[in-house]
């Protein structure tokens, strides 16, 4: 068997045609209540550096980001998930935003959602 042979499609109806580089799903399910993906509203800065300024939530409701204190890569111990975590300053509440690699924002929920 060549490269080209186990490389090439051999058309096995079991396989799709086209596989996606990677797939955008949410991950709130019974056993990560706490888990809550939002909306983000972000500049870009001439480097490429994405910032955060505002955080639309599941109901609608918009909070502006004061400022992004930290930003560093982590996980989330309670909310599960990992990826860039921006400690941002919102209404005097320090808040962990989560951007992970799959393209969604997440922030820990303070009282999880009942089910």
């Amino acid at each position: 068997m060549g490269v080209y042979d186990y490389h090439h499609d051999s058309g096995r109806a079991d396989r799709p045609a086209v596989l996606p580089l990677y797939e955008k799903h949410l991950e709130v399910t019974p056993e990560n209540p706490y888990k809550a993906y939002v909306g983000v509203n972000a500049d870009f800065s001439p480097e490429g550096v994405m910032m955060p300024r505002k955080i639309i939530w599941e109901d609608g409701r918009q909070f502006a980001i004061d400022r992004v204190m930290n930003v560093q890569r982590r996980a989330s111990l309670r909310a599960g998930g990992a990826g860039m975590r921006y400690q941002c300053l919102i209404q005097g509440s320090v808040v962990s935003l989560y951007y992970e690699e799959n393209g969604l924002w997440f922030v820990e929920r303070k009282i999880p959602k009942n089910g």
